[in-house]
């Protein structure tokens, strides 16, 4: 059995959060949502998806380019995936507007 090591220099790391930010910006842009007002949400989902996407795209997809240690392909892919989920479970979260106004018990009596 042979067995691969994996080393991940602080250099890629630095890359892959810079790439996260800026993919980040991108895909919120384009989605027809606004940027999170939390700055770090920008970057962290997106952060999460390259992730994911470098340990299980690279296996199955072999010709993605790859730059500084990061598969560009699978970085598109795992950001927009990831962000589509951060809209979704933000558009799932925001409260309904109710239509009738609520009369509270003291004012009923």
């Amino acid at each position: 059995m042979v067995r691969k090591e994996l080393v991940v220099d602080l250099g890629t790391i630095l890359l892959m959060a810079g790439l996260a930010y800026g993919l980040g910006v991108l895909w919120y842009s384009l989605l027809p949502a606004k940027l999170p007002d939390k700055v770090w949400r920008v970057a962290a989902y997106p952060f999460i998806g390259i992730f994911v996407a470098e340990a299980l795209l690279p296996n199955v997809w072999e010709s993605d380019p790859k730059f500084g240690g990061v598969y560009l392909f699978a970085a598109l892919i795992g950001s927009i995936v990831a962000v589509i989920v951060d809209w979704l479970i933000a558009e799932v979260r925001k409260p309904v507007a109710e239509t009738r106004p609520r009369v509270s018990e003291t004012a009923a009596r």
